[in-house]
């Protein structure tokens, strides 16, 4: 695991070592955390980093969205304000009562215990920490409003980013998965969100992007991700309108267009199209 410097004021663990992406933003007064890896345990490892490198007490901890790979550690932060979207929270109870039930993290357990036991030891003793402070559209930390939190939804109903004012520097959460193909199945996921929500980052004056997954990009892998979703967008539209089935597309195994980047493609692309073909199947019935 290792904090890399990102920028004068911030850092990010972008290794692949905490699962989804972590970060951190010193300004005057604040050390604020963004996600918090996969496991306590990681949480853990990642806290003691930011002591011995920066040397601040964390004071906020913001969630982008509700993947368990980006908060599933929040328990190791949890004397600190936690802040995400309010749209992100209400989703909490459907999620306590389905994967993070006891049932359901049990069987989380017991399927990386297949495959990665030390991993899977991790999850023991497991707390589900709700955030404590929501917020609709937007909020701002600092005196001088230097951390922005934006609600974008897209990847999931309830994303957000992160943007650092000073030095130009976007948390985009899982909105990027730089170098893979992305994972848009959610059950929430809103593909024009997720363009809209590309479409402003370009306006945006961004330097440094830390992506969800991956390592630190820029506005190249948006313009990239962006040109696909929308080719992926038509395509299925054109699919719906001349009257073609999920289930034909699936048996021809129809993947379409190309996707930039075969990195995870074989599991996330079947996903992304069933859940866009239904998405976008339900838009056009209601008009």
């Amino acid at each position: 695991m290792q904090l890399e410097q990102v920028s004068k004021s911030t850092w990010a663990i972008v290794d692949g070592s905490t699962y989804g992406n972590v970060g951190c933003i010193r300004i005057p007064n604040h050390l604020v955390v963004i996600d918090t890896g996969m496991t306590p345990v990681l949480a853990r490892e990642f806290r003691k980093l930011i002591q011995k490198e920066i040397g601040t007490p964390v004071t906020e901890v913001i969630l982008t969205h509700y993947h368990s790979d980006h908060v599933l550690g929040a328990q190791e932060f949890q004397e600190c304000p936690l802040i995400a979207s309010k749209k992100m929270v209400e989703h909490y109870p459907t999620l306590l009562k389905e994967q993070w039930s006891p049932k359901g993290i049990e069987e989380m357990r017991k399927f990386y215990a297949e495959t990665e036991p030390a991993f899977s030891r991790q999850l023991e003793n497991l707390t589900i920490i709700t955030p404590t402070q929501t917020f609709k559209n937007s909020i701002f930390l600092g005196k001088d409003k230097e951390i922005e939190i934006q609600h974008t939804g897209g990847h999931t109903v309830g994303h957000s980013t992160i943007y650092f004012h000073p030095e130009n520097i976007l948390f985009a959460g899982d909105l990027v998965f730089c170098e893979q193909y992305p994972y848009a199945g959610d059950p929430t996921n809103n593909p024009p969100d997720w363009i809209k929500a590309f479409e402003t980052i370009l306006e945006m004056p961004v330097e440094t992007i830390v992506p969800g997954h991956g390592p630190l990009c820029g506005k190249a892998e948006i313009h990239t991700q962006l040109t696909y979703f929308k080719q992926l967008e038509e395509w299925v539209k054109g699919k719906l309108v001349q009257g073609i089935t999920l289930d034909t597309i699936q048996k021809e195994e129809d993947m379409g267009p190309p996707p930039p980047y075969n990195v995870r493609a074989e599991r996330r692309l079947p996903v992304t199209i069933e859940r866009w073909f239904n998405f976008y199947s339900a838009e056009m019935k209601q008009g």
